[in-house]
């Protein structure tokens, strides 16, 4: 069983979470997927809930277990945009922080992806609702447990089912 989540956030500890996701979708945008992958745990799990042609590159498990298998998949997708000449930045809002009795974080959080192709307008990618579970590391934050809904997949906007499996709601 999930240790029980503490109230809300203060101020303090929000700004932190806030510097850290800032820090995390730019490495990404920016395609450094290497530094990327160092805010995970080295037995970080990340989930996708989403279409096969949304997984990263496509030809990524939905579940990846361990730091090298992230960036594995990471990489692979970054390595395709960048072929294509897209540009993808990421911005998350909506962000809710929640500490836990154990001293990690759970947050839940709505992203919007938006590309550029080359020469071309930029569009919406996709959205997604994030839930993670960070770990404080020295004086700051990575990601133990990450679960990424897009919302095109029937019902994974709410993340019910992946909340009650981590023990947590945020509703």
């Amino acid at each position: 069983m999930a240790p029980p989540l503490l109230d809300i956030a203060d101020g303090r500890l929000y700004d932190e979470i806030q510097r850290f996701y800032a820090r995390q979708v730019r490495l990404l945008g920016e395609g450094d997927v290497d530094r990327w992958a160092l805010t995970f745990t080295e037995d970080a799990v990340f989930e996708q809930e989403a279409p096969a042609d949304k997984v990263f590159a496509g030809n990524a498990p939905p579940v990846r277990t361990g730091r090298a298998a992230i960036a594995a998949a990471a990489r692979g997708a970054v390595g395709e945009r960048r072929a294509d000449g897209r540009v993808r930045r990421y911005l998350i809002g909506m962000l809710t922080v929640r500490p836990a009795a154990d001293g990690a974080v759970h947050t839940r959080y709505d992203a919007v992806l938006v590309q550029t192709p080359r020469g071309g307008p930029c569009e919406l990618h996709l959205s997604t609702t994030g839930r993670d579970e960070l770990v404080r590391r020295g004086d700051g934050w990575l990601v133990r447990h990450r679960v990424n809904s897009h919302d095109s997949v029937a019902g994974s906007h709410t993340g019910t089912e992946q909340e009650e499996h981590h023990g947590r709601s945020d509703t």
